[in-house]
């Protein structure tokens, strides 16, 4: 027999409790959502015409078989699906408006989304200063945290890493993470899936006790067993997208009687409701039962929308301002950062370690006339690995966090300006560093004039070409998987260096491919590191043999085609491309919040 984890008035909630709130009602009325194919123009129907109400005090289990429309339902009241959604949401009968909903309702998807890095306590921590107005002191947050870590049984594993601590207890803690604004109305979706029974009766019973405590709470429940059945007050059960109960858990078995449905005396009714959404939907008892339940629906017409436009600026969307959200953003990456460094010592190493090599291939060429073309092909591999770590590195990046991301953007922790804003910010230092540590071993063994104006030039054509490569590669993560990201990042690289001026000077290219030698962003950056090291009136450089034909730097830059432009116009190309891919990475961003 199950052992019961505690009687919920026992648990003390002095800050998380909602004590004196009245009872209230969330509704949904008609709520359909199609899906448009492309390539037949045809529709399919997740959700035809549902409707219902879940109570405040009352624990709502949704039920059905695998593609009856249970998740689906849950993203369509959260919000978080809004294309092709028709029908009305409401709290005690008037509409919410899209502003306010965002506010009251707060949504756990089946997938815990968690920052393996951090800990249970700094987890939570990092919520509250996300999701508690800033006039709560930081005595307050903690104490808050630390009493929904003992409501929610964690305060033995506060200190231990997220990644190391178990399904049950990673399930209560995502939970816990959006119970720290004191939603009114949150929807859990399958919160016991993948649990062992013990751990699903253990979360389920917390769901219910902050249920008890005033709030509606709506989770999707996969087969519960017949303990986890008397914790759930109400079901509502559904079939292909379409009720066929809503109402208390005890009265099902007797509805489902009334249409010639009975439940065996030996079947959990869990199991049997599942059996009757499961049956073919020509079955005339089932039809009879659909009819009962959506006899209210034939004299409405739905809107075209969930919710209602609002102007009312009474409800904000996020506690903290944009600045607010960006100075918390950059402390818990730096914290990621610091604690999983292997990506950022790797990418150290490799530099380094690509950079001696280049080195000892080419020691010693940066002044002597007779290595002139060895020496401009140093700029070349120079350009070629900042661009490979760089984006290989950032490609790497958004898949890593682009659930935990959309999933707290979505749930009104930060704007994606200040996601954006950190990510910028963050990925700098990185790019500065790895960059510099590269080109630095390479110039001084390849031995380059030792000037600090053009090592100051070479350098800043290096990382803004770094910037060029991580922008790309946080282009691509976004919009693709990391092994497509690889591909195409090499099938850029590959057209853009032939271009790039080395390969193919301008003086061969074709008038069809003279447009993508203007184009070209590692053209430019060759450019501007030739610039760099062999112009600024620079000396004649030193002859080791005879004769030396490129001792005249004049005849060499003649010879390469190169453009007789300034520096800065190589700059003012590399800038251009690095606002367009900025521009291109944001609404990148934007595009996958709106799309997950």
């Amino acid at each position: 027999m199950m052992v019961p984890i505690g009687d919920p008035g026992s648990i003390p909630m002095e800050t998380l409790e909602s004590t004196g709130v009245r009872e209230f009602e969330l509704s949904f009325r008609n709520v359909s959502y199609c899906v448009k194919h492309k390539h037949d123009r045809t529709h399919s129907v997740i959700l035809k015409n549902l409707s219902g109400s879940f109570r405040s005090g009352r624990l709502v289990g949704i039920m059905g078989p695998s593609g009856a429309g249970k998740s689906t339902l849950l993203n369509v009241l959260s919000g978080f699906k809004k294309n092709n959604v028709t029908g009305q949401l409401m709290v005690d009968g008037q509409r919410l408006s899209e502003r306010r909903s965002r506010k009251i309702i707060s949504y756990t998807q089946q997938e815990v989304c968690l920052w393996s890095a951090l800990t249970v306590m700094e987890s939570l921590r990092y919520a509250a200063e996300f999701k508690l107005s800033p006039t709560i002191g930081p005595e307050q947050k903690l104490a808050r945290v630390g009493e929904l870590l003992h409501v929610l049984g964690l305060t033995a594993c506060g200190d231990t890493l997220t990644s190391n601590i178990s399904g049950g207890q990673a399930k209560r803690l995502s939970i816990g993470l959006e119970l720290l604004s004191d939603p009114k109305v949150m929807l859990l979706d399958e919160p016991t899936s993948g649990l062992d029974t013990v751990a699903a009766y253990q979360v389920l019973a917390h769901v219910k006790q902050l249920a008890d405590r005033g709030r509606v709470i709506a989770c999707v429940i996969h087969q519960p067993n017949s303990q986890q059945l008397l914790l759930i007050d109400d079901l509502y059960v559904l079939a292909k997208g379409r009720r066929i109960y809503s109402g208390a858990t005890g009265e099902m078995v007797t509805q489902f009687a009334r249409f010639g449905l009975d439940c065996p005396v030996s079947h959990n009714p869990a199991d049997y409701a599942l059996e009757v959404a499961s049956l073919d939907q020509e079955d005339e008892r089932l039809k009879r039962l659909m009819m009962e339940e959506e006899k209210d629906i034939f004299d409405y017409s739905p809107p075209r929308l969930m919710v209602e436009k609002s102007v009312d600026g009474s409800y904000q969307r996020y506690a903290l301002s944009t600045l607010q959200q960006l100075g918390v953003l950059l402390r818990r990456t730096s914290r990621c950062t610091l604690r999983d460094s292997y990506q950022f010592k790797a990418r150290i190493l490799i530099n380094i370690a690509i950079a001696l090599i280049t080195s000892v291939a080419f020691y010693n060429t940066g002044n002597n006339a007779d290595r002139i073309l060895a020496n401009t092909a140093v700029l070349i591999i120079n350009l070629y690995a900042i661009f490979f770590t760089s984006i290989v590195s950032a490609v790497l990046v958004y898949p890593r966090e682009s659930a935990c991301f959309v999933l707290e953007s979505k749930n009104n922790w930060y704007s994606l300006r200040a996601y954006y804003l950190a990510k910028i910010v963050v990925e700098l230092p990185t790019l500065i560093l790895s960059s510099s540590v590269f080109f630095l071993i390479v110039y001084y063994f390849t031995a380059q004039p030792f000037e600090w104006l053009r090592i100051g030039t070479f350098a800043l054509v290096c990382l803004m070409f770094g910037w060029i490569s991580q922008m790309l590669g946080l282009l691509l993560g976004s919009i693709m998987s990391v092994q497509n990201s690889v591909f195409v990042s090499i099938l850029i690289m590959v057209p853009a260096s032939l271009f790039s001026g080395f390969f193919v000077p301008l003086r061969d290219a074709s008038i069809l491919l003279k447009p993508l030698l203007y184009v070209s962003f590692v053209r430019y950056a060759f450019e501007g590191a030739v610039h760099a090291i062999y112009g600024f009136d620079r000396a004649d450089l030193e002859c080791p043999e005879v004769f030396c034909y490129f001792r005249q730097l004049k005849r060499f830059l003649e010879f390469v085609s190169m453009p007789d432009l300034a520096y800065g116009y190589d700059l003012l190309a590399l800038l251009g491309w690095i606002v367009l891919l900025m521009g291109a990475v944001y609404f990148s961003l934007r595009r996958r919040i709106k799309q997950d």
